[in-house]
Order: C-alpha cells, then structure tokens, then sequence
C-alpha cells in the first residue's frame, strides 16, 4: 500500500478507419460511413506502493472481451509491478475489437502504450476532492419504464489534474439509424469537463445493463427503441453530467491526503455458464444456422447466432467464465469496485448499500464481456436482458459477484 497519493494520467486515440462495424443493435446491417468524434483510451495510473501500480483503463468501445483483455494484461505485466483493470464505457457507436483482427492488434498496442506513457508521468497529487450529485432526471429502467430501479449519482474523484466520473446510463443516445464512429455521451462529458476546468477526466460507466438515458427524443412508451438520437442531444446529456459533477467539486469535501493510503485487491469468481448454452454449443451448426437465416432475411435471428458464434470462441471450452473483478481503496472514505460484463443496476445498489466506505464508485464492463449479468427476480421476469445468448451465466451468479465486492471492500476498509 502506498500513504502518498501518486498517480498518472495519459491518453491514447484508439479510432478505428470508417468502415469498420459498429456493435450494439441487432437491426443495424450497414458499415459506418464517418466519423463524428475520436474515441480514446484513458488510462490513470495508481502507484500502491513496493513499486506496484494499478492502472485504470477505460476505453470508448461496446465492451472488452475476456481474450482482449488478457493480450493488454499479458503485454502489461511484463513492464513488471503494473495490474491493469481494462474497461469500456459501453458507446453502441463503437466497435469491438474482437470481431476485426487487423483493429483488435492496434486497440492492444494503442492501450498498452497508453499505460506506458501514465506510468511515466505518476507525481502527487495537488488535492483530492470527492463529491456526489444526482440526476434522476437523465435514466430510467428500461424494464420498468415507470418506477423501476435506477442510480442517479454522480460520484467524482478530482486530483486537481486528472477527476473521475462515475456515472451510470447505457450510451445509447446515438440509436441504429447511426452510422458514425462515436464515444455518445460519455466522450462528451469527458470533453465538456475539461473545457470548463480545465483539467482532464476519465468516465467510469456503472452497471447500467437495464438504465437507459432520457433524452428529449425518449419515448417512455417504447424504452427499448433509441431511433431518432442526435448529436444535440449528446452534447446536451454530456453538458449535464459535467456542469453537476463540476457542482459535485465545488461542494465537496476535500480530503486529508494524508489519510490516501492506496491499497488493492481483486479476484476472479468462476460464473457459472446455464445449461442451455453448453447444450446449444455442442449440438449446433452455428455458421450453416447463420447461412439459412440470412438467406430467409431474418436479420434478428441472423444477429443473435452470431452474437453467439463470438461468444462460443470466447468460452473456448470453459464450463465457468472468468470474471476478474477488483476494488481499489484510494482514500480512507473512497473506493472504487470493477466488476466485468452487463451488469444490473440492482447489483450495484446493493454493493453501495453494502460498502463500509463513504464514497463508492461502481464501474462495470472491466477485464470481461460476458454479456448481461441480471438479478434472479430477473429471470423469471422474462426479457430481452435474459434471453441466450445476450445472458449465458445461471439465475443467481451475479449475487455471488457482488457478494464478493463487498468482501473486497471489507477487507481494504482500514483507518
């Protein structure tokens, strides 16, 4: 553990050429055709102490799959005393970086070179400040429109030269009618932040595997469908997050530095892969069943078989997935939890409720992508969320996961 606050920021353009598929909607079938801003990898770097470092990474991708991540830990770990905690901010305009090889060879240098370069420029901290805000106005449950569930915080960690937000909404203002490379809101936070302080910022996506933004183009009435977004109303929504996290700094509480002694622990719980999946992999001809459905032009089915093509090579024969999750303790009132894949909003209210620390900052889609993670009531509610091959874990896994979080979290929590 490290009792000065030292920490390191860079950033690394990981935009891919126009042309390359953007993921996230089954009823998309065109390639893109521009690009309406950059997408980035961000990467802060956390000095623990005894010369180790965690860095954070947080990229403006759909998600990173679990065999990307291990190529960025693999080529990370041999610059010797460096853990990586790779996530995605989830934009619905991006790419994934598994489904292009000559793409996926530059994202993993890109971000490893981008880990490098916050390495080189770790110093202490100015200050640090921690605040909350809320915007309950700006989510809704997708699965429960009108009185579900949701997370309004806004959490911000700000150094004086490098804040993180943590903010939980899907980034899918910009819907399948889009065909430009982009970051959606997240990117717009990030740029509005820093053009009103100033300083840099790194966004942190929470479990919003059933939150949806509302925007002024939301139909409540249909909450799935995200036709008609517009790049007003992703600077707009990216405008409001800022302006209440830069509130967020101005009222919140500066912290003793003295009192940031960074510390780090993770651990990989083994989720459970249903029944129906390892039945469905080993008695099916996925290319010949993709074939037959696009000839029939029955594009949804056509997408889902190849959702599932891609997470058949993921599991690569596992009967358990590999979710490494971690919890970085930063200050003696602040953590931050990473958990992998689509996770429930349910999931990380009861890590909250749960945590012993003050501040607790939920990231999701960190080190794996093994799609949604939803509550057991969920199950038995139906949906899309549970449906293979968008859910391949069984009812009950992700209480395990956080189960295990908020052990995490106990187990750091010191004065």
């Amino acid at each position: 553990m490290s009792d000065v606050l030292r920490i390191g920021y860079a950033r690394s353009a990981i935009t891919p050429p126009i042309g390359v598929r953007l993921e996230g909607y089954e009823e998309r079938l065109e390639f893109s055709r521009c690009i309406y801003d950059d997408l980035y990898a961000k990467c802060l770097t956390f000095d623990v102490g005894g010369n180790r470092f965690v860095s954070v990474v947080s990229v403006d991708l759909i998600g990173v799959p679990y065999s990307v991540y291990m190529d960025v830990n693999g080529m990370v770990r041999e610059l010797g005393g460096v853990e990586v905690l790779l996530g995605a901010s989830h934009s619905h305009a991006a790419p994934s970086p598994i489904t292009d090889s000559f793409y996926r060879e530059y994202f993993v240098k890109s971000v490893v070179g981008c880990v490098k370069a916050s390495l080189s420029n770790v110093r202490n901290v100015p200050h640090a400040i921690v605040g909350r805000g809320s915007l309950p106005q700006l989510v809704y449950n997708r699965r429960k429109p009108l009185g579900g569930v949701i997370d309004p915080d806004v959490i911000v960690f700000d150094t004086g030269f490098a804040s993180v937000i943590n903010f939980t909404s899907h980034p899918v203002i910009l819907g399948p009618d889009n065909l430009c490379i982009s970051s959606d809101y997240p990117g717009a936070v990030e740029r509005f932040f820093k053009y009103l302080a100033g300083r840099e910022a790194i966004f942190l996506n929470g479990c919003c595997g059933n939150i949806n933004p509302y925007t002024v183009t939301t139909d409540i009435g249909k909450p799935y469908d995200r036709r008609g977004g517009s790049y007003y109303e992703v600077e707009r929504y990216g405008r409001i997050v800022a302006l209440e996290t830069l509130k967020s700094i101005e009222l919140g509480e500066r912290i003793d530095l003295s009192k940031c002694v960074v510390d780090y622990k993770s651990s990989v719980v083994n989720l459970k892969l249903r029944k129906e999946v390892m039945e469905f992999i080993e008695g099916f001809d996925v290319d010949k069943a993709i074939a037959e459905l696009e000839k029939q032009g029955r594009v949804y089915d056509a997408w889902r078989l190849k959702m599932a093509k891609i997470i058949i090579n993921e599991i690569d024969g596992k009967r358990a997935l590999p979710a490494p999750i971690a919890v970085l303790r930063i200050c003696n009132e602040v953590a931050m939890v990473f958990l992998p894949a689509e996770v429930f909003v349910e999931h990380q209210l009861y890590i909250k409720n749960r945590s012993p620390f003050k501040y607790t900052m939920v990231a999701c889609y960190f080190n794996s992508y093994w799609m949604y993670i939803p509550t057991i009531e969920a199950f038995s509610e139906k949906g899309y969320e549970v449906e293979v091959p968008l859910s391949i874990i069984e009812p009950g896994e992700g209480e395990r996961l956080r189960e295990e979080a908020v052990k995490l979290l106990d187990e750091l929590h010191y004065e």
